[in-house]
């Protein structure tokens, strides 16, 4: 066989030889619809005969090589890639078509094939070429389709039609303020609070089924997209992904909840659904990060793409970021404006000014009912937010928690009976605020406990302990209008007694 090869080599005729053997030779090697199957085995086999046969062995095996792909392979993935009916389909295809070519490629690549050592390559860009092309645009296509399939779907099953809302801002925060002062003046709500009975309208399980579909997206883009195109096209990717999760999904769930906030003049106790806002948008803005750093970093890092995708994530975090603070801001104004309602009609005077004997000095119903109230808010906290968040939460309440009990002990006369139940009273506040490990909430009733000491000292201690360490930063004024408050602050003569 090598002579006669040898022999016909020198004729003209001797290519249609090697094109029949080429021809022959698959004939019966593709047995399956899978071609990539059969390809390499049938490479080996043949490569076997055509260097034992013919006289220039590279040239013939590299013309084998190239009729498989450019007709059987072509044809296949013509085949494969015909219907775009189904995008999802035609693009886990052409990505799965593309990924085995090239390895089909890598596995043929020991092959002496010539002189271009890009050979393999140019065959594979020849046959995917009108494919890529289109890449990006079906791609984004899909991604847009996709998305407002899971928002539209998760809506509908929630039975809830999207509300346009306008975003929460200096106008927003001025009406709802008049909300609230027409309610404190008139005993009559205006505003329009919607909770939805807790309903968040946030969802892992969503924001989980747009993440995987752009983590999805991002493969495909890492291998279908020319190298030019590759950072733009991740970062056309990470644009819709910001679109539909961050901002018709999460900021769209945060608006409903900062709408749906009591105001502090509310008149029974505050569901604070928002918390819940908070710890699952957290939640979400950690899957986002993720991805950001595993998928869409490396496909742009070096790249003037990296920090406009950098800036995007910065940007749009901060908007959100900006609504939680002025959501908990919000909710604590109405945990404030509640502890200031349950103590104005749950406390009596005769708590601290009895008028019957000297009651037991025991903390009053008023302040048990607060207390018992903030631990479960307390609960309610730590369950939804982490880190930072939970430390700036709970520190804030705790000064207005300590700013509403103060305002209110300002309307109240002191006897010396009386004076001991508010002790027991601070105590308990104390206790409440103590396993919060706020240096500065406890700093504040530490010194309100200090002040209370003066409504049942006598005259002679007072400046004594005005100018001990506890009391001896509070400004004179302050502890002078807090002595007033004791019954006998005329008739003990009192007044220059600090």
């Amino acid at each position: 066989m090598a002579e006669l090869a040898l022999i016909l080599s020198h004729f003209r005729g001797y290519n249609e030889c090697v094109n029949a053997f080429i021809e022959q030779i698959q004939v019966t090697s593709f047995r399956g619809k899978d071609p990539f199957k059969d390809i390499v085995p049938l490479c080996k086999t043949s490569w076997s005969t055509i260097s034992s046969v013919f006289p220039s062995p590279s040239a013939v095996m590299a013309k084998f090589v190239l009729n498989i792909y450019h007709v059987k392979l072509k044809q296949h993935i013509q085949n494969v890639l015909s219907d775009k009916n189904n995008t999802e389909l035609y693009l886990r295809n052409l990505f799965t078509l593309y990924s085995q070519t090239t390895r089909l490629s890598q596995d043929l690549s020991h092959y002496n094939l010539g002189s271009d050592q890009l050979f393999l390559s140019k065959l594979t860009k020849d046959i995917f070429a009108r494919y890529l092309d289109s890449y990006i645009n079906i791609e984004s296509r899909y991604l847009n389709d996709r998305s407002k399939t899971v928002l539209t779907r998760y809506y509908e099953n929630k039975g809830h039609q999207r509300k346009n809302i306008s975003s929460s801002g200096t106008v927003s925060e001025l009406k709802r303020d008049i909300h609230g002062l027409i309610a404190a003046k008139t005993n009559f709500n205006i505003g329009d609070i919607v909770n939805y009975g807790g309903e968040t309208f946030l969802s892992e399980e969503v924001a989980i089924s747009l993440l995987q579909e752009a983590k999805e997206a991002f493969r495909r883009c890492q291998v279908l997209s020319k190298t030019s195109d590759l950072a733009a096209n991740a970062e056309e990717i990470w644009n819709l992904l910001v679109s539909y999760l961050l901002h018709n999904h999460v900021d769209y769930a945060i608006e409903l909840g900062l709408a749906g906030i009591p105001l502090p003049e509310s008149k029974s106790a505050p569901e604070l659904y928002f918390f819940e806002v908070v710890s699952q948008t957290n939640t979400i803005i950690h899957l986002v990060d993720k991805l950001f750093t595993d998928s869409l970093v490396p496909l742009v890092a070096s790249t003037p793409k990296h920090g406009s995708c950098l800036h995007t994530k910065k940007q749009e975090l901060e908007k959100l970021e900006t609504k939680l603070d002025q959501g908990l801001d919000r909710s604590l104004a109405a945990v404030a404006g509640w502890i200031k309602t349950v103590l104005s009609s749950e406390q009596k005077k005769t708590d601290f000014n009895p008028v019957d004997g000297d009651p037991l000095p025991v903390a009053s119903s008023a302040c048990i009912k607060v207390v018992r109230w903030v631990g479960g808010l307390t609960v309610k906290l730590r369950d939804c937010l982490d880190g930072r968040n939970v430390e700036w939460a709970l520190q804030e309440l705790g000064v207005r928690l300590h700013r509403a009990i103060y305002e209110h002990l300002m309307g109240f006369q002191f006897a010396s009976a009386g004076a001991m139940t508010l002790i027991c009273d601070m105590q308990e506040y104390r206790r409440c605020v103590a396993d919060w490990k706020q240096g500065v909430v406890q700093s504040l009733f530490d010194t309100l406990h200090a002040m209370c000491n003066l409504l049942i000292l006598p005259p002679e201690n007072l400046r004594g302990a005005a100018m001990g360490d506890q009391l001896a930063s509070v400004d004179k004024t302050i502890l002078d209008n807090w002595l007033q408050l004791r019954v006998d602050y005329k008739t003990a003569r009192l007044a220059n007694c600090l």
